[in-house]
């Protein structure tokens, strides 16, 4: 495929300046698959990228980062002086994940694009990397949330005893208690 040749699924062409940003394209559309009338299946495709992440959070961040990575380097780096390598791409690629703190920043469409699909999905995806899997079972739920709920109850039990002994120093000061 030629650099601005494109791919056409469904009747749609996409077209990219970077070949490997249509092949990834192409990929994603494939795995969605097109719906009954032979048009994008977005539905499809968004139900597989929501399995895909709460499959595995961890798995997910890393190819979002990696795979992200990837991609704006190829997008940038004949034309953004401040991506010269692949870890330019993985350092900018990894602050989108947050605040974006960076010097560098997306020069061409498809890097603007690259960019702003990570920094949609990127905070998400970094506070749930550490969740258990979808589908993983703990040795014993029940006694864990009866635990919790014990704990939860005497954590409320030393507030409460906390909150009345300033209500009765606030009312021997002369102070009108709610």
């Amino acid at each position: 495929m030629q650099a601005n040749e494109g791919v056409t699924r469904g009747g749609a062409k996409i077209t990219a300046s970077v070949p490997a940003l249509a092949v990834a394209l192409e990929t994603a559309l494939a795995v969605a698959g097109p719906s009954a009338d032979g048009a994008l299946a977005y539905p499809a495709l968004k139900r597989a990228l929501k399995d895909a992440v709460a499959k595995d959070p961890f798995d997910a961040t890393v190819v979002t980062v990696l795979g992200g990575a990837f991609l704006f380097y190829l997008a940038e780096k004949d034309t953004n002086p401040k991506v010269k390598s692949y870890w330019d791409a993985l350092v900018f690629i990894s602050t989108c994940l947050s605040v974006g703190y960076a010097d560098v920043f997306a020069r061409t469409p498809a890097g603007k694009a690259i960019a702003t699909a990570v920094m949609t999905v990127g905070p998400a995806l970094s506070g749930a990397i550490f969740e258990a899997p979808a589908g993983a079972v703990s040795a014993a739920p029940e006694a864990l949330s009866e635990r919790t709920a014990a704990e939860l109850l005497q954590v409320q039990r030393v507030i409460v005893e906390k909150l009345d002994a300033i209500v009765t120093l606030l009312r021997k000061d002369g102070a009108q208690a709610p």
